[in-house]
């Protein structure tokens, strides 16, 4: 079992032989969630300290778009992705990780991308994580598609910059900038970054509790880490406690993200540009969980778009109420599980873009001056309205996560709908060199 294998390696560092893969407490395999990268934990920061180590991320997929609204134009992607990572653990509070990201798409002679990987983590207590250069990007920041477009994983999933990360019980965050384009002296061209803000406040929860312990865990608890909580303890030793806990959760979701292009000592006439998205809502969730986990969550968000230069646009907006049932069925002793994802929505976009939003969500043609009607004999050219529904499922065996993925978008003025498919294979693992 993974914790146990962690407490025994606090107290004998030695017991684990080098080149023997160890768990990797913090990867995506832990949540289910294969297309998330989680930061380390406090754990994982006591358990690399001294060691250098070799984290080995490697992904294949498979994309295709089959569009048939003008919004947006049908494409069809398979490759593989190879990201290597030397971890040393400078101290118990930080590492240093040092790598490369190597993207290759099928049908092409060259790397589609290669790009060094560098950053410093440093977590100066449980509820906060600080990184600079190389930073959790793509889906680990959590926004959703009308703000951040979900096919970044493939094609722009490296950001490089700085992070801020903070969790606690009633509140998480994502603070980050991602400077993609640094602009050299008197050249013709213009620099770009992104700057993003993704907040959770816990409003209100409710947590009822039933079932009585199979054994005591309080030795375990206390060799491990005393602030460690049990859910956390629970979710490594399923033996300890097998209870049923019902939840429910009040949350307001905040997002903002800022995309500028620009810069002062480029050579070329173009205008600066500085768009803004924010998203804000209300976000009920019921939780039930014993041997499996059943999710029930009623999203209620509003978007909003600006532009800087008033003159060229003045802005738009957006409302995207949606329902989503979760299942996990996940055994943590033989590290393998199941877990299904289906949601239903509505959106209503007026005026709406996003620099990095999905163009399914734009009520502008991606391939077309801004703002122009994707349809001029449509009553509401300048407007979205569409049905969503999506459904995705999750396979973990023993660190290698198979994913599946179907979207529909129904267009119901123009009547059409657009499909989306992917197909993810995804393994995470540790290896301890010295």
């Amino acid at each position: 079992m993974a914790l146990l294998a962690a407490t025994m390696t606090l107290r004998a560092q030695e017991t684990v032989p080098p080149r023997q893969p160890i768990t990797l407490l913090n990867s995506a395999n832990s949540s289910m969630h294969m297309l998330y990268d989680e930061p380390p934990s406090t754990l994982d920061m006591r358990l690399s300290e001294n060691h250098l180590l070799l984290d080995i991320d490697a992904a294949g997929f498979f994309f295709d778009a089959e569009y048939a609204t003008p919004m947006a134009k049908g494409y069809t992607v398979t490759g593989f992705r190879l990201s290597p990572t030397l971890v040393y653990g400078i101290n118990n509070r930080a590492q240093l990780r040092v790598g490369l990201n190597a993207s290759l798409f099928a049908g092409l002679d060259s790397m589609y991308r290669l790009r060094p990987t560098f950053s410093l983590v440093y977590k100066p207590s449980e509820w906060l994580t600080l990184v600079a250069g190389t930073i959790y990007g793509s889906y680990s920041h959590r926004l959703d598609a009308p703000v951040y477009d979900p096919s970044r994983w493939i094609y722009n999933y490296q950001e490089d910059g700085l992070q801020i990360l903070t969790k606690t019980k009633m509140w998480s965050s994502d603070t980050w900038l991602d400077w993609s384009h640094y602009l050299t002296p008197w050249t013709a061209d213009q620099e770009r970054f992104t700057m993003g803000s993704q907040h959770v406040v816990s409003f209100f929860k409710y947590t009822r509790t039933t079932g009585e312990p199979i054994r005591p865990c309080c030795a375990e608890r206390k060799a491990v880490h005393d602030t460690m909580c049990i859910d956390t303890i629970v979710a490594f030793i399923g033996d300890c406690f097998r209870p049923e806990r019902q939840s429910f959760n009040i949350d307001i979701p905040f997002h903002f993200v800022a995309s500028h292009r620009g810069g002062e000592v480029k050579t070329i006439d173009t205008n600066t540009v500085t768009t803004f998205n924010e998203r804000i809502g209300v976000r009920l969730q019921y939780t039930s969980n014993k041997k499996h986990t059943h999710r029930f969550t009623l999203d209620l968000p509003f978007y909003y778009y600006q532009l800087e230069d008033k003159d060229l646009d003045n802005g738009g907006k957006g409302f995207y109420p949606m329902l989503t049932y979760e299942f996990k069925s996940i055994d943590r002793n033989e590290r393998k599980g199941w877990s299904l994802l289906a949601s239903a929505g509505w959106w209503h976009g007026d005026h709406y873009f996003s620099a990095y939003g999905s163009p399914q969500f734009w009520s502008v043609n991606a391939y077309s001056s801004l703002h122009m009607p994707a349809n001029a004999a449509t009553v509401n050219a300048d407007m979205r309205n569409m049905l969503t529904f999506s459904a995705a499922v999750e396979h973990e065996y023993r660190g290698l996560n198979i994913g599946l993925n179907v979207n529909a978008y129904y267009d119901t003025d123009l009547k059409k709908t657009d499909l989306l498919f992917g197909f993810y294979m995804r393994f995470k693992g540790r290896f301890k060199l010295l």
